[in-house]
C-alpha cells in the first residue's frame, strides 16, 4: 500500500503546529497497538526516533511519521481538536484500525500471527465469548494475551496448547514457542 490518507483538520493541525513548537520537536509518531484486533488503539507522541520504514506526512508546523507495516490500519485517519468547558482533546479516528487483512509474507511477525489467531482461532473462542491476540513478540517466541471468558477459564491451559499453539504452529512454522501473559 502507498501511503494512507490522513486528514487532520484545520484546528488540529494548529494545535499540533503550537505543541511542537512549544515541545522544540516537529517529530510526531503515528502508533497502534495491536492493530487488527478487537482493542487495537492509535496514538500521537513526540519523538525523534527514524526508521527506513517510515512513512512520512508532512504538515504545516509538524510531521506525522508511521510505520508503513500500519498503513493499512490508519489509512481514512482523521485527526480532530476540540474544546469545551473541561478542557481540550485530540481525538484520532481511525475506520480501518480494527480490519486486519492477510497480510504480506515479509509482514513482520506480529501481524500475520495475529491474522492468524483473527482467522483461524478467534472465531471458535468467540463462541464461548473469550478471545485472544498478540501481546509481543521476541525473537520467534509469541506471547499471547487471553481476553473474556478465557479469563479464570479452567480449560485455557488446554485450549492454549491444544488448539491455538496448534494452530499458529500450523500457520506459521517458524515461531519457536507460545506462551501467554494472562493471569488466570
Amino acid at each position: 500500500m502507498s501511503k494512507a490518507n490522513i486528514h487532520v483538520t484545520e484546528q488540529a493541525g494548529q494545535y499540533l503546529a503550537e505543541m511542537a513548537a512549544r515541545e522544540n520537536c516537529r517529530e510526531l509518531r503515528l502508533g497502534v497497538q495491536y492493530p487488527g484486533t478487537p482493542i487495537s488503539q492509535c496514538y500521537l507522541s513526540f519523538s525523534r526516533e527514524r526508521s527506513n520504514d517510515d512513512e512520512v506526512v508532512e504538515f504545516e508546523g509538524f510531521r506525522l511519521r508511521y510505520k508503513r507495516a500500519l498503513a493499512s490500519f490508519v489509512e481514512g485517519l482523521s485527526v480532530e481538536y476540540r474544546q469545551n468547558r473541561l478542557g481540550s482533546e485530540v481525538r484520532l479516528k481511525a475506520p480501518n484500525l480494527h480490519n486486519l487483512q492477510q497480510p504480506p509474507e515479509d509482514a513482520d511477525l506480529e501481524l500475520r500471527a495475529n491474522w492468524v489467531l483473527n482467522q483461524h482461532v478467534n472465531p471458535s473462542l468467540a463462541e464461548h465469548q473469550g478471545s485472544v491476540i498478540v501481546d509481543r513478540v521476541e525473537g520467534e517466541k509469541v506471547w499471547l494475551k487471553f481476553g473474556g471468558n478465557c479469563l479464570g477459564c479452567g480449560n485455557a491451559e488446554k485450549t492454549l496448547v491444544e488448539f491455538v499453539e496448534k494452530t499458529l504452529l500450523e500457520h506459521l512454522p517458524e515461531i519457536e514457542a507460545v506462551s501467554e501473559v494472562t493471569m488466570h
